[in-house]
């Protein structure tokens, strides 16, 4: 069976252009992560302080932002949230009533699927090959563990909260795609006129956007705010917080970041996320698991499958962003070179 992986390399690939123009605004202080940043694939890349661009390759290049999508999915959530008609606390089985007789469906929250340890069963052959209705494929999904035990990657949890979005907008007279692009994507000012859809036109928030380096930076920019307590394009912080808050199964993740704050903890263990996903690993190898040993602990990265990055230090106001795609991208070499 191809992997979650494997597979979105597969159809991705094909549509990240190339270039080489360097960007005249590189610094040579910068030269060891651009060179990083340029190998396995790079098709772009950019960094900046404090809001100003200070380094950068090729900013303009645009390609799928794979599960980096993840994030813009929490951001909803919290706009939602903020307007009042969700919350990270309330019964997915509240709104999807197919659910009403399974014992262990009927106990997952919305907080659950933003830190996929709702127990659902990963879907990507059910949800990834052309589904006519993603949604009515992802809440048929089994629930394969307790809710809230695993922490099990895939597109599951993000197709199940699309589609109690999608019903709750309907309510409402609005549309998840309406929505995202209307109360979360242009107040940051992102665009995605390329999203990946089912066969009904309904937006995946697993993965999808397409967005260029200088738009990953503006969400990093977006985020960055966010953590560091302060509204961003209309979201208010709390609401965030509530909604990409990490479990107590994998510290590490919630709303689609990834966390460094287990770098100071004795006997922390750098890993390559992408790299620890499949098979789903137990609690306590996530315990001690964090991005880098050498960075601090506000390090949080949105990560897209086969090099697809965006890094992002709150307390510095500092944000990294790249594009790429091949599997063979490792974190750990371009973070040393971020020092």
């Amino acid at each position: 069976m191809i992997s979650r992986r494997d597979f979105l390399l597969a159809v991705s690939g094909p549509l990240l252009g190339g270039g080489c123009a360097l960007d005249s605004r590189a610094s040579p202080a910068w030269g060891k992560a651009d060179a990083i940043a340029r190998r396995d694939g790079g098709r772009g890349w950019a960094a900046w302080l404090g809001g100003s661009r200070v380094a950068g390759w090729q900013i303009g290049q645009e390609g799928p932002a794979l599960s980096i999508t993840k994030s813009l999915a929490a951001l909803a959530a919290a706009k939602a949230a903020g307007e009042g008609w969700l919350s990270d606390r309330e019964a997915v089985v509240a709104t999807i009533r197919e659910w009403s007789g399974d014992p262990r469906k009927s106990r997952i929250t919305v907080g659950l699927l933003l830190q996929q340890t709702a127990g659902l069963e990963a879907g990507v052959a059910a949800l990834y090959r052309n589904p006519a209705d993603k949604g009515r494929n992802a809440i048929a999904l089994r629930a394969v563990d307790e809710p809230g035990r695993v922490f099990r990657y895939g597109p599951a949890c993000w197709e199940v909260l699309a589609e109690l979005m999608h019903r709750k907008l309907a309510v409402r007279g609005d549309s998840l795609e309406g929505f995202l692009h209307r109360a979360v994507m242009s107040p940051l000012g992102l665009s995605s006129p390329k999203w990946r859809s089912d066969g009904m036109g309904r937006f995946y928030l697993s993965t999808g956007a397409e967005l260029s380096v200088g738009e990953l930076g503006k969400l990093g920019r977006a985020i960055a705010a966010l953590l560091r307590g302060e509204s961003a394009g209309g979201i208010d912080a709390a609401s965030f917080a509530a909604m990409a808050r990490p479990s107590a199964v994998n510290p590490m993740f919630g709303g689609g970041l990834w966390r460094n704050g287990h770098a100071r903890k004795a006997g922390a263990v750098e890993i390559e996320v992408e790299d620890a996903l499949d098979p789903p690993r137990n609690s306590e190898f996530w315990k001690s698991a964090c991005l880098s040993l050498k960075h601090s602990t506000d390090l949080v990265a949105l990560i897209g499958s086969s090099g697809r990055r965006v890094l992002i230090w709150p307390s510095q106001d500092r944000v990294v962003a790249r594009l790429g795609v091949a599997a063979s991208w490792k974190d750990r070499p371009f973070l040393e070179a971020l020092g």
